[in-house]
Protein backbone atom coordinates (compact mmCIF):
# COMPACT_ATOMS: atom_id res chain seq x y z
CA UNK A 1 0.00 0.00 0.00
CA UNK A 2 1.49 3.46 -0.76
CA UNK A 3 1.80 5.96 1.25
CA UNK A 4 0.41 9.03 0.76
CA UNK A 5 -1.98 8.06 -2.33
CA UNK A 6 -5.69 8.09 -2.33
CA UNK A 7 -7.23 5.38 -4.59
CA UNK A 8 -10.19 5.46 -7.26
CA UNK A 9 -12.13 3.34 -5.74
CA UNK A 10 -15.98 3.88 -4.01
CA UNK A 11 -14.45 4.21 -0.71
CA UNK A 12 -11.89 6.70 -1.37
CA UNK A 13 -14.33 9.29 -3.95
CA UNK A 14 -16.84 8.88 -1.26
CA UNK A 15 -14.50 10.00 1.54
CA UNK A 16 -13.29 12.98 0.03
CA UNK A 17 -16.52 13.88 -2.23
CA UNK A 18 -17.15 16.11 0.88
CA UNK A 19 -16.19 17.13 4.17
CA UNK A 20 -17.56 15.13 7.04
CA UNK A 21 -18.92 16.38 10.05
CA UNK A 22 -19.33 14.83 14.04
CA UNK A 23 -21.46 16.63 16.20
CA UNK A 24 -22.54 16.30 19.81
CA UNK A 25 -24.74 18.32 21.97
CA UNK A 26 -24.67 16.94 25.75
CA UNK A 27 -25.56 18.81 29.17
CA UNK A 28 -26.10 22.34 26.60
CA UNK A 29 -22.86 21.76 25.12
CA UNK A 30 -22.03 21.64 22.12
CA UNK A 31 -18.73 19.33 20.32
CA UNK A 32 -18.22 19.33 17.38
CA UNK A 33 -15.18 17.34 14.69
CA UNK A 34 -15.22 18.20 10.70
CA UNK A 35 -12.47 15.87 9.14
CA UNK A 36 -11.33 16.38 5.05
CA UNK A 37 -9.63 13.33 3.25
CA UNK A 38 -7.24 14.84 0.35
CA UNK A 39 -6.53 13.36 -2.87
CA UNK A 40 -2.98 13.33 -2.19
CA UNK A 41 -3.82 10.40 1.07
CA UNK A 42 -3.47 13.49 3.46
CA UNK A 43 -6.48 14.09 5.91
CA UNK A 44 -6.88 16.67 8.66
CA UNK A 45 -9.44 17.14 10.97
CA UNK A 46 -10.71 20.05 13.42
CA UNK A 47 -12.69 19.73 16.65
CA UNK A 48 -13.67 22.65 19.18
CA UNK A 49 -15.62 22.12 21.89
CA UNK A 50 -18.93 25.10 23.40
CA UNK A 51 -19.10 25.19 26.67
CA UNK A 52 -21.97 27.33 27.86
CA UNK A 53 -21.84 28.79 31.72
CA UNK A 54 -24.31 31.23 32.94
CA UNK A 55 -23.78 33.99 35.45
CA UNK A 56 -25.88 36.77 37.10
CA UNK A 57 -24.33 39.86 35.33
CA UNK A 58 -23.55 38.55 31.75
CA UNK A 59 -26.45 36.20 31.53
CA UNK A 60 -25.48 33.04 29.38
CA UNK A 61 -22.50 32.77 27.19
CA UNK A 62 -20.42 30.30 25.37
CA UNK A 63 -16.77 29.74 25.55
CA UNK A 64 -14.62 27.70 23.12
CA UNK A 65 -12.12 25.27 24.97
CA UNK A 66 -10.57 22.09 23.48
CA UNK A 67 -10.16 23.96 20.10
CA UNK A 68 -7.40 21.28 18.64
CA UNK A 69 -6.62 20.16 14.64
CA UNK A 70 -4.56 16.98 13.82
CA UNK A 71 -3.38 15.33 10.09
CA UNK A 72 -2.48 12.11 8.99
CA UNK A 73 -1.92 9.72 6.35
CA UNK A 74 -4.71 7.84 4.81
CA UNK A 75 -5.11 5.13 2.31
CA UNK A 76 -7.94 2.52 0.69
CA UNK A 77 -7.12 -1.27 0.60
CA UNK A 78 -9.34 -3.54 -0.21
CA UNK A 79 -12.22 -1.92 0.48
CA UNK A 80 -10.76 -0.94 4.66
CA UNK A 81 -9.88 2.41 5.16
CA UNK A 82 -6.27 2.74 6.74
CA UNK A 83 -4.84 6.16 8.81
CA UNK A 84 -1.76 7.57 10.57
CA UNK A 85 -2.34 10.13 13.30
CA UNK A 86 1.09 11.03 14.06
CA UNK A 87 3.16 11.48 16.54
CA UNK A 88 1.15 8.50 18.80
CA UNK A 89 0.30 6.42 15.43
CA UNK A 90 2.88 7.11 12.81
CA UNK A 91 2.11 3.96 10.24
CA UNK A 92 -1.08 3.42 8.58
CA UNK A 93 -3.86 1.29 10.86
CA UNK A 94 -6.98 -0.20 10.06
CA UNK A 95 -10.00 1.55 10.93
CA UNK A 96 -13.30 0.03 11.07
CA UNK A 97 -16.01 1.84 9.75
CA UNK A 98 -19.46 1.13 8.55
CA UNK A 99 -21.57 2.78 6.29
CA UNK A 100 -24.59 3.15 5.93
CA UNK A 101 -27.60 5.91 4.71
CA UNK A 102 -29.88 8.53 6.42
CA UNK A 103 -34.24 8.75 5.69
CA UNK A 104 -32.83 11.20 2.82
CA UNK A 105 -30.61 8.74 0.98
CA UNK A 106 -27.45 10.85 1.92
CA UNK A 107 -24.66 8.35 3.38
CA UNK A 108 -23.60 8.24 7.21
CA UNK A 109 -20.28 6.95 8.05
CA UNK A 110 -19.93 5.17 11.74
CA UNK A 111 -16.47 5.11 13.46
CA UNK A 112 -15.33 5.18 16.70
CA UNK A 113 -18.62 4.99 17.83
CA UNK A 114 -19.20 8.68 15.91
CA UNK A 115 -21.48 9.04 12.96
CA UNK A 116 -20.30 11.47 10.34
CA UNK A 117 -22.61 13.02 8.11
CA UNK A 118 -21.16 15.13 5.22
CA UNK A 119 -20.67 19.09 6.13
CA UNK A 120 -23.00 21.79 4.71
Amino acid sequence: MARGSAGNDQLSQLLMSSAWCWLKYASGNTYQERIVFSANGTWSSNKESEIYGSNQYAGTSAHSVGASGAQGQWAVKGGQLYLSDPPETPQLVPVPLQITRNSNGYPIITADGKEYSQCN
